[in-house]
């Protein structure tokens, strides 16, 4: 057995509430597990004790046991952990030390004291799996979410760990990123690496499981073969709240009649430095309806949206609002934008206070935001911080935040990317409703 805990518990410094609650779980070398379940399950809390962020990084009390190619993880130091497991968290920022996407990559390497021959070699497959080639030698902070992701896997990857612990590692990337991750995942597990992921994205890995381990309030609510989870029906899956392994095609008959463009985007230019980001862009979007824009990672969905909301600046081109030309400062006051990185735009010491922010409290507002709240399914964490919260959470509180201004244009750059099955599809409803009420989507 590689991997063994027992009765694991394990509560963070500050909160009042178990984030894991007596779990047992064993991995036997060369296995894909999935770790999956509803936001804020404690899919997160595991992985953290697995590579030993928690409680050594992580402040927070813990009990049970566990054994690591059979030694007490628990009396290891980080570094050794991380001779035997590789990588790849959530918010990829979050483990990046380089500021050049080739020095992240060849850094562990590095401090491995690996011949120069052998990283130039594994920096070349690695970035030929990955598709990211022509990233090398780039500034990490300039590349895309989906970027950034890559780089990270490619960085974790690269030593050639025996154990891979990865967390929502395609949560940003496009379908082809995707299809690519899964296709690395595949050779690893014919090498041998065990490789722990926890996803809520599940097609891509629908053939390479082994067991999926699902997660509910802490505790592992149960444990079940690839074949026993392949076989599962949509309705169950949903029951689980779970996304589909296998999405089904829906057929979408919209009864909407086609209304004048409310936002306008004309002839949009956009560049940084000698790089065009958008090259003559034009885009008209109507009350009412959703508008998905869609393309690989670093296409320019994002720069798109943040200069159809104010947040950017155009070099040419006119943006248009209900038949007006629009500066920055008047779209920032028609838009919300709720933004690939929740972290970014939350600031109040509570999830009721961040759904309030900048609003004048009255008890109409106060009811309202607690309706939110409510129907977002996070009425739980109204005295909770907001950056205490998983991903899909923290998207959730700014969506209420967004639903409380009631502005007449909602911006959202990939809002359910950390986001359960079951929240997803509350999510599409919730949009649908929005963009019935006479919003802009």
């Amino acid at each position: 057995m590689l991997i063994e805990l027992q009765n694991i518990s394990f509560c963070y410094t500050g909160s009042h509430d178990k984030s894991l609650k007596n779990v047992y779980l064993s991995v036997n070398a060369g296995e894909l597990i999935l770790l999956t379940g509803e936001s804020g399950c404690g899919k997160t809390t595991l992985t953290r004790i697995l590579n030993g962020l928690c409680p050594q990084f992580y402040a927070g009390e813990i009990s049970g046991s566990y054994l690591l190619d059979g030694k007490n993880a628990l009396d290891m130091e980080l570094d050794e952990i991380g001779s035997h497991i590789g990588n790849v968290f959530q918010d990829p920022r979050s483990q990046f030390f380089a500021s050049n996407v080739t020095d992240e990559i060849v850094l562990a390497m590095e401090n491995r004291n690996y011949p120069h021959e052998l990283m130039e070699s594994l920096l070349h497959e690695f970035s030929t799996l990955l598709g990211i080639g022509a990233l090398l030698d780039k500034d990490l902070l300039k590349l895309s979410s989906g970027e950034k992701q890559k780089v990270a896997v490619a960085a974790a990857c690269v030593t050639k760990p025996k154990i891979l612990v990865l967390d929502e590692p395609s949560a940003n990337l496009d379908a082809d990123a995707t299809n690519q991750l899964g296709d690395l995942l595949k050779t690893l597990k014919a090498q041998g690496v065990t490789i722990i992921i926890s996803e809520h994205r599940l097609e891509y890995l629908s053939e390479l499981i082994d067991k999926m381990v699902l997660m509910k309030d802490g505790k592992i609510a149960g444990i079940y073969s690839g074949d026993q989870a392949r076989a599962f029906s949509a309705e169950k899956m949903c029951e689980m709240g779970l996304r589909l392994f296998y999405p089904q095609a829906k057929k979408v008959i919209s009864g909407c009649t086609e209304n004048e463009p409310y936002l306008q985007l004309n002839d949009i230019v956009c560049k940084r430095g000698k790089m065009t980001i958008l090259d003559h862009i034009t885009l008209n979007a109507a009350k009412g309806k959703i508008i998905a824009i869609t393309g690989r990672n670093g296409a320019g969905k994002t720069t798109l949206c943040k200069i159809a909301a104010g947040l950017l600046k155009e070099n040419s081109g006119d943006v248009i609002l209900n038949g007006t030309n629009m500066n920055r400062r008047k779209r920032l006051q028609s838009c919300f934008f709720v933004g690939q990185d929740p972290d970014y735009q939350l600031y109040a010491p509570n999830v009721l206070e961040e759904v309030l922010l900048n609003k004048k409290k009255t008890p109409e507002t106060i009811r309202r935001a607690e309706q939110l709240l409510e129907q977002l399914d996070l009425s739980a964490f109204s005295e909770r911080h907001p950056a205490s919260l998983s991903g899909g959470q923290k998207q959730r509180v700014l969506l209420a935040a967004a639903l409380m201004w009631e502005r007449p244009i909602l911006i959202l750059d990939e809002p359910t990317s950390g986001l359960d099955g079951k929240h997803m599809r509350e999510m599409a409803k919730l949009l649908r409703s929005i963009a019935g009420s006479g919003a802009c989507v």
